[in-house]
């Protein structure tokens, strides 16, 4: 009898341990490389993409003459937007300082920071970002009056310039001024874009320095912009990028594909004006891309389509580019053209 009842006692515990490992999650499901783990089915549960930008610089982000934000940053975040949720509008703007931007992602205030943000060594690996891939290549200039009579580094000494904290800039024109043994000059430090500005226009320094494409999109809406010149010398690069928080690669994965989808559009010829056309294409590239065949946008959490639905709502980069920035700006691609075309612009392939 006894010997029966160890015996019914060990089956049970068998049968118990057996079921207990059935409901238990594989190495496979529920981990943090899932395609629904972390931010991304945070997002999706929101109903909306909480995205920091800017504000105030235009063609990156600025509210437009119809009251809404625009710029290629912003046009960034409408992207991912769209491919989320089929709409573009799908986003909660949050301004933010230099001061305040990367704590912002730390701290999951913002699902994503798209403000016209330098993709150094140092931010990516002791601020605990992750930077996705540069949509713009810039590099940091000067801006004087024409009647201050500044033309290059030199002529900059025993003057003021006006640098704006908590960037690149401050470091990046100690190091050029050290290089080209300029001495005397004063840095003048305002703690945002509107003060740094105005305190250039007011005449409280002689020259200001930023990114060139921010003092382009600047100077077109001084009182007389033609009174105003960039000096020649580039003094560093800047390969402007969106970021994330570290350590979450199902987020950041769906993000960069979306990016991704920007550029591979326009290197595709597809835009939003003629998707429609690619509906029946034989390409086999296109199909996948476009998510007619195979499931690369599943596979990663995203809508089988949601480059679809990027080309469709927002454009392709080059439309963007365009719209945002060279017909408003009148600023060249340059860098920032398609790999194709003598560019960086560069997709890995869809597959």
């Amino acid at each position: 009898m006894l010997k029966w009842r160890f015996c019914a006692f060990s089956l049970l515990l068998l049968l118990i341990t057996a079921c207990g490992t059935e409901n238990q999650p594989n190495s496979s499901s529920n981990t943090a490389s899932s395609p629904d783990a972390g931010r991304l089915q945070t997002v999706k549960n929101r109903g909306k993409l909480i995205c920091g930008i800017n504000g105030e610089v235009p063609g990156f982000s600025f509210v437009n003459e119809k009251g809404e934000y625009s710029g290629l940053d912003v046009q960034i975040c409408r992207a991912i937007a769209a491919a989320l949720f089929n709409d573009p509008s799908k986003v909660e703007y949050r301004k933010l300082s230099p001061q305040e931007r990367f704590t912002a992602v730390q701290t999951g205030e913002v699902d994503i920071l798209s403000r016209n943000t330098t993709w150094t060594i140092n931010r990516d690996t002791a601020l605990g970002m992750e930077f996705i891939t540069p949509v713009f290549y810039d590099g940091q200039g000067i801006m004087a009056t024409k009647a201050s009579n500044v033309k290059k580094l030199e002529d900059l000494s025993g003057k003021s310039i006006c640098v704006l904290s908590g960037t690149t800039t401050e470091q990046n024109l100690a190091d050029a001024m050290a290089k080209a043994a300029v001495q005397g000059y004063k840095p003048i430090v305002s703690d945002d874009v509107e003060a740094l500005y105005t305190a250039y226009q007011a005449g409280r320094c002689q020259a200001v320095t930023s990114d060139r494409s921010q003092l382009v999109a600047r100077r077109s809406v001084f009182p007389r912009p033609q009174d105003h010149q960039l000096l020649e010398v580039v003094i560093s690069k800047e390969p402007l990028a969106p970021a994330v928080a570290d350590g979450d690669p199902a987020w950041s994965n769906a993000v960069r594909s979306i990016v991704f989808s920007l550029i591979q559009g326009e290197e595709f010829g597809i835009n939003s004006q003629n998707i429609a056309t690619f509906a029946d294409s034989k390409d086999p590239s296109i199909r996948r891309f476009l998510g007619i065949d195979e499931k690369l946008g599943e596979d990663m959490g995203l809508p089988n389509d949601f480059a679809q639905r990027v080309l469709k709502q927002v454009g392709n980069y080059g439309e963007i580019y365009d719209r945002e920035i060279g017909k408003p700006l009148q600023l060249d691609r340059g860098l920032n053209n398609l790999w194709t075309k003598g560019g960086l612009l560069y997709s890995p392939p869809f597959r």
